[in-house]
């Protein structure tokens, strides 16, 4: 497979960027307790200032690129400055956003939290859900590949992908994440 072949899910933690990757391909991935994680090396751009520059990124594209056909990221600006094709993850809703930014929270430790803190300067889970709708509206200006968290969550991502051209036969997956999440936005 070619990096061009490569699809990227680009979108801000708590958004459910690793379960849409997980269904366009779940090589290397485990649902537990709701939660999907993939193997360290494929999620490596959840991470990008552990990077040393844009280049060792573009190698990191090339070879993550033989072994999986989607992978998470969190790097819009390299994506960006890269011009690489990817889909992102938007919420417009405040509640389905607040959901976002609890279960953010909730998932990772403190540290992580922290580190979110000192990047985006959101101080409570309400202001990281504002932020999640203020990413939202400025992605989709880089994009027209865009799935909804808000149909993520009543069970349309399979639909979304497909309207994005992209075949994923893994609903059974899909509905096992939906039967383990514990929320009111579940249909």
């Amino acid at each position: 497979m070619e990096s061009s072949d490569l699809k990227i899910v680009c979108y801000t933690g708590g958004t459910c960027g690793d379960l849409l990757s997980a269904l366009i391909d779940p090589t290397d991935v485990e649902l537990e307790f709701g939660a999907i994680s993939h193997v360290m090396e494929r999620q490596r751009l959840k991470k990008p200032h552990a990077f040393a520059n844009h280049e060792e990124k573009d190698q990191y594209i090339v070879t993550i690129a033989e072994q999986y056909l989607s992978i998470p990221s969190h790097d819009l600006d390299y994506h960006v400055l890269r011009a690489h094709k990817f889909i992102a993850i938007t919420v417009q809703d405040f509640d389905v956003a607040m959901w976002a930014a609890i279960r953010f929270r909730s998932m990772h430790r403190p540290l992580v939290w922290q580190e979110m803190q000192t990047k985006c300067g959101a101080s409570t889970i309400e202001d990281y859900a504002q932020m999640l709708i203020h990413y939202s509206n400025m992605v989709v200006t880089h994009t027209v590949d865009v799935v909804k968290l808000e149909d993520i969550l009543a069970g349309q991502a399979i639909e979304s992908l497909t309207k994005l051209g992209i075949n994923s036969p893994h609903k059974n997956f899909y509905q096992d994440w939906l039967n383990l999440q514990n929320n009111k936005f579940i249909v």
